[in-house]
């Protein structure tokens, strides 16, 4: 088998936290190479949906990857800053439109997508952890695999469980280890993933 396959996200997805860059997209990327996979990882701290759309094509798209994992939270969008339901809403809104955007033109070029959910942060109160789910609810409806790592690494605030994070944004060793198992958990025996598990 074999095939090329780019990451492509903010700081999670290039394992801000983990020691030595260790985190979730790196031992995912290793299952892909164990079976003949180049794979890359373009991910830059600090991301939001619309700088993603901005580079899409030339960091993705023209390298033609049989697979793209996208990893991007609702953070850097600027959910915690939120101080109504209002606002809030109109950032959930963006990120939503912008991701299934992203999403989109990934498939229309041809190439599988895998999508990084949602996850914590510890800045986040009830309101933000109620768009949050609201969020993960929907892209599980979308017709892509989706990483829905909320059900293994929050404390059921929003927040990430204790001894998972690096600070109130990142996870830690620990807390990346969550993410690949979940991560793993969710595209096993999923077509358009790339590889089988199994």
């Amino acid at each position: 088998m074999g095939g090329k396959l780019i990451f492509i996200g903010s700081s999670v997805c290039f394992e801000y936290g983990a020691q030595d860059h260790r985190g979730w997209s790196f031992y995912l990327g290793k299952d892909y190479e164990a079976q003949g996979w180049q794979v890359s990882n373009c991910s830059i701290g600090g991301q939001t949906t619309t700088d993603i759309l901005l580079r899409l094509e030339r960091d993705v798209i023209v390298h033609h990857p049989e697979v793209c994992i996208v990893g991007l939270g609702l953070a850097n969008e600027g959910l915690p800053s939120a101080e109504n339901i209002t606002d809030g809403r109109v950032i959930q809104g963006i990120f939503e439109h912008n991701l299934l955007s992203i999403k989109n033109a990934l498939q229309q070029a041809g190439i599988s997508v895998l999508l990084g959910g949602v996850y914590p942060n510890n800045r986040y109160n009830a309101m933000h952890y109620d768009l949050l789910r609201e969020t993960d609810e929907r892209m599980g409806h979308w017709d892509v695999p989706v990483f829905h790592w909320l059900e293994d690494i929050e404390d059921g605030r929003g927040h990430f469980r204790e001894g998972y994070y690096a600070d109130a944004g990142h996870p830690n060793d620990e807390g990346y280890r969550a993410m690949y198992a979940s991560a793993k958990k969710c595209i096993h025996g999923k077509p358009g993933c790339g590889y089988s598990l199994e």
